[in-house]
């Protein structure tokens, strides 16, 4: 099964149907088992579609500097956090 890692590496692709069906499958198992890309995935779905549905909008640098820090930082912590050979990695 894929790892957070890996998952992280292929979501862009996977939300642009860009992937193959092995490698769609390996990540659907693996969103379905791990609480964390479960909540990554849902998020980033969920930005795409109010993003897109909304128009085009621009934030403030500073805000955009804010969000994009906190979401590395919770990627990078939820990667940190998988224990090897765990369900979730």
């Amino acid at each position: 099964m894929y790892s957070c890692s890996e998952v992280l590496a292929e979501l862009s692709n996977y939300l642009d149907d860009e992937v193959t069906a092995e490698i769609r499958r390996e990540l659907e198992q693996h969103v379905s088992h791990c609480r964390t890309c479960q909540v990554i995935y849902d998020s980033t779905r969920k930005t795409l579609r109010i993003v897109t549905e909304s128009q085009s909008f621009e934030l403030p640098e500073d805000v955009s500097m804010r969000v994009t820090k906190s979401i590395m930082n919770k990627v990078r912590g939820a990667t940190r956090q998988d224990p090897p050979n765990s369900p979730t990695s």
